[in-house]
């Protein structure tokens, strides 16, 4: 369904609300990608250097052997 405008000022409202419109549209799909390239390039060169990360054995570690009996039968006030 066609708007039909008769006068110089609607036309003129009229094309502008089209081209704010298509500004809009223009923007958010320029933004979108520019936002995804952003973000994958932002601070990539910010990676922690191989010689900042030290891995040790810990040197005191305590093991205990822990065992499950699971032939026995566990009452209610036991579990």
């Amino acid at each position: 369904m066609n708007t039909v405008i008769s006068n110089k000022t609607g036309e003129t409202l009229e094309i502008a609300k089209r081209i704010l419109y298509s500004v809009k549209v223009l923007s958010i799909g320029l933004f979108i990608p520019f936002l995804f390239l952003f973000g994958i390039t932002y601070r990539q060169h910010a990676a922690m250097p191989e010689n900042g990360i030290h891995i040790s054995n810990p040197s005191n570690t305590v093991t205990e052997n822990t065992t499950v009996d699971l032939g026995k039968i566990l009452t209610d006030s036991n579990s």
